[in-house]
């Protein structure tokens, strides 16, 4: 939006979500029927590709690394197990700095907001906290990730089923380990791994992360530790077994929520049931890195009128209305 002339606020309350992951995989989602996700993961890949070697630093804050992905359960093989030249890692703190430091962008940090409402007087919305307008606005973007679901309840008449899943990663330094047997490229699958990435303390592992629907807390827990490092045993048990070995007050974590939604497919477009005007882009699950890009430029081209970068079955596959429509559909037969 900032880049068509607009002025963009952006209102935060301090974690900017999975943009603080330390360390995050671009890679696409395979399937055998290709279906919208993986098709649009691909799209996502490539709009990525081109905005990290357009504003990161390679090697540093991203690298082209490939994947190797595992299947997430069961035995393994070749068959079952698939190398991408293509993915990368990346630090989304990184290309979140770079995009927000823009002269039609500001940023309010710290601050919360706990209702959207339209003024019906001046026929713009207003963001509230407490009951103080924060701002006020023709249009407003709904992006809190799980945060979404009690913001957009205050605006229309029925959230979609989102859902919270907390995801904890686990993270060391390749020095406290210097025998433990690392694959060469970061995998993906049950968890994923990814090795040899500088940070100001040195070069580090990466491992995660949970999927915990029961627990969304922000909370660290040795439990969750435990829990990345016994999946990533079942694919490379002497890796596992050395990691292991890190004194726990050496073991880093970080722990974020991810929002998702049933059909594992993002929420893109203007929010159902509310005036002109309130949009929402969230749902990216564990694959915001791979999406979020694609998903604004979707996001960009209905609120300014431009032509849209996907096709109309994959612009039907994110609909923010989908569930709406599905629901006066299942009335309308009852």
């Amino acid at each position: 939006l900032a880049e068509l002339g607009w002025q963009v606020t952006v209102i935060d309350s301090g974690h900017f979500g999975a943009s603080t992951l330390p360390v995050g995989l671009i890679s696409p989602h395979t399937s055998k029927d290709d279906g919208p996700l993986s098709q649009l993961s691909r799209i996502g890949m490539e709009r990525m590709q081109l905005a990290m070697r357009t504003y990161l630093l390679e090697g540093v804050d991203w690298s082209p690394s490939g994947v190797m992905t595992y299947p997430r359960t069961g035995s393994v093989s070749d068959a079952n197990t698939t190398w991408h030249p293509d993915a990368a890692w990346i630090k989304p703190s990184a290309l979140t700095s770079v995009l927000l430091a823009h002269p039609h962008i500001s940023v309010t940090r710290d601050t919360v907001v706990d209702t959207v409402r339209f003024d019906d007087e001046a026929q713009s919305w207003q963001v509230l906290n407490s009951h103080v307008c924060l701002a006020q606005s023709k249009h407003v973007v709904l992006a809190a990730g799980p945060g979404c679901t009690d913001l957009y309840a205050t605006a229309s008449e029925q959230a979609p089923p989102f859902d919270a899943i907390r995801g904890q990663v686990t993270w060391g330094l390749m020095a406290q380990t210097p025998q433990a047997p690392f694959p060469p490229k970061p995998i993906n699958g049950r968890g994923s791994l990814v090795p040899n990435v500088p940070t100001r303390e040195g070069d580090a592992w990466f491992l995660g992360s949970t999927y915990d629907r029961t627990h969304p807390h922000l909370g660290i827990t040795e439990e969750d530790h435990a829990f990345n490092l016994n999946r990533l045993s079942e694919l490379f048990p002497d890796t596992a077994k050395a990691l292991a070995q890190v004194d726990a007050k050496d073991v880093g974590g970080w722990v974020g929520v991810r929002c998702t939604l049933h059909d594992r497919l993002p929420l893109v477009g203007p929010v159902a049931g509310a005036p002109a005007g309130l949009w929402i882009h969230t749902a990216m699950g564990s694959r915001g890195l791979t999406l979020g890009l694609l998903c604004s430029e979707i996001l960009v081209a209905q609120m300014a009128g431009q032509p849209m970068p996907v096709n109309d079955r994959l612009l039907r596959a994110i609909s923010s209305h989908r569930f709406a429509d599905r629901a006066r559909s299942k009335m309308l037969r009852t």
